[in-house]
């Protein structure tokens, strides 16, 4: 590990490892040799299906039933928690459990979860009982998973659900968009009123996690970069539908009046596309990107 990569932090309840990370300042690394902060995916991919991809994206969610709740780990900004007036985020409220349990009552009921629920839920179930019990943050109103792979492994080629049945014009798009392999394959959305709260994907360390994040037909949407250091937002450019950022930078969305969603794709891009978005090796972000820039 690079010596100045953020660091994993584990709290150990029962018999079981937590993880987490706290909060610390980098500024925006952005994404390639040339560090841009967000960029706008849309001269790479086609739109020319928006509008009928945007129609069975609603049809098919309204005809969804596995949703799940979302989840971050690691910890927010000062900022967010102040203006959201939330304790923290559900593996940042484990890994500080005795400030946020004194009583040692919530212990229990995790130790209890732990004892009882499969390695396969169980970290689920622990965030969801930090939601529900302790007030941690939930950070956006569902979501549905169109392709399954690890939460730490997100990148890699993953299965496909039962629930692309009800997706068959998207999937065939999905599988023309400039990627050589497909991981993850999500709907994040937003409740009406309610934005995504700010948070990084992981530690900040050099890594190849690349993505494609679309809105299709449904407008732009205020997503944005959050640098730390500065206390600026750098936002998405209003008329995209589509965009690529760094994952290990802090980001999100600013609360809108209706719902919302966006279809997020894992994976690793061609190495032609590669080229044009100057990720050397298939990085994203490499400590000597920022050297290379000084």
């Amino acid at each position: 590990m690079h010596p100045k990569n953020q660091k994993h932090l584990f709290t150990t309840i029962g018999n079981k490892n937590f993880t987490s990370f706290a909060y610390e300042e980098f500024g925006i690394k952005g994404v390639g040799k040339d560090r841009w902060p967000i960029i706008n995916m849309d001269q790479y991919i086609d739109h020319s299906k928006d509008e009928l991809l945007h129609q069975e994206c609603c049809i098919g969610l309204a005809k969804s039933e596995k949703f799940k709740m979302g989840m971050f780990y690691g910890s927010t900004t000062p900022e967010e928690l102040k203006n959201r007036g939330y304790s923290q985020s559900w593996s940042e409220v484990i890994r500080e459990l005795d400030n946020y349990d004194p009583t040692g009552f919530h212990r229990q009921s995790i130790e209890k979860i732990v004892n009882e629920c499969s390695d396969s839920n169980l970290m689920s179930t622990v965030y969801k009982y930090v939601y529900f019990a302790m007030g941690g943050i939930i950070p956006w109103f569902f979501a549905l998973y169109l392709k399954n792979a690890g939460f730490f492994q997100k990148t890699k080629e993953g299965q496909w659900t039962d629930e692309i049945k009800n997706f068959p014009i998207l999937k065939e798009y999905i599988e023309t968009l400039p990627f050589k392999e497909i991981g993850r394959v999500l709907f994040f959305t937003t409740y009406p009123g309610s934005g995504i709260v700010t948070h990084r994907d992981s530690i900040v360390a050099e890594h190849s996690d690349h993505n494609i994040n679309l809105f299709f037909s449904a407008g732009s949407r205020p997503s944005f970069i959050w640098d730390e250091v500065k206390k600026t937002k750098v936002y998405l450019d209003s008329s995209a539908r589509s965009y690529f950022f760094n994952n290990r930078d802090y980001h999100g969305v600013d609360p809108e009046p209706t719902f919302r969603y966006t279809l997020r794709i894992d994976g690793t891009f061609t190495d032609e596309l590669q080229k044009k978005l100057g990720l050397i090796d298939g990085y994203t972000w490499k400590w000597d990107y920022e050297t290379q820039n000084n």
